[in-house]
């Protein structure tokens, strides 16, 4: 007799969770694509962004940008809009959304440090962490989402 396969390993049945999915991933594909047509990606546009936060950045990751970030503005702006778009459409599809929901995560975090964190009234960054979190540890890519047939394929793996 073989043993039937858990909740945990096929599917998920949290579609509400599914629904908190599909909005970040419409979120952060339109958000995206915004970026990529709105000029984000031009030259100086990340940077002027950057040196106007910069000033109220967390001191310890103040280096980072200033450092790192601000000279290599151009790189950085192209990684954050594919970034988002790439994690917007896995979102949205559920396809290896665990590791999407994880881009989101670091994404948002990087915006919240830049930015010198802020209360939850006047950010919402603590609100999409704690939302991708929900979505990377219920696997919400098993509930109407490919990761459902990726998991049927492959049960074992973390990535689905």
């Amino acid at each position: 007799m073989t043993k039937p396969k858990s909740n945990w390993q096929i599917e998920t049945k949290l579609w509400q969770v599914a629904i908190l999915r599909i909005f970040f991933g419409y979120y952060f594909f339109q958000d995206g694509l915004g970026k990529l047509t709105g000029g984000f990606t031009g030259p100086g546009a990340l940077e002027k962004w950057l040196a106007a936060k910069a000033t109220g950045a967390f001191s310890w990751y103040k280096p980072f940008l200033t450092g790192v970030v601000i000279p290599y503005h151009q790189l950085f702006a192209g990684l954050i809009t594919w970034g988002m778009i790439l994690a917007g459409l896995a979102l949205l599809f559920g396809l290896l959304t665990r590791p999407a929901a994880l881009a989101g995560i670091f994404m948002t975090l990087n915006f919240y440090l830049a930015k010198g964190g802020g209360s939850p009234a006047t950010t919402s960054d603590q609100a999409f962490m704690a939302g991708l979190l929900v979505v990377f540890f219920t696997r919400a890519g098993r509930s109407f989402g490919l990761d459902r047939w990726l998991a049927r394929l492959h049960p074992e793996s973390p990535l689905w």
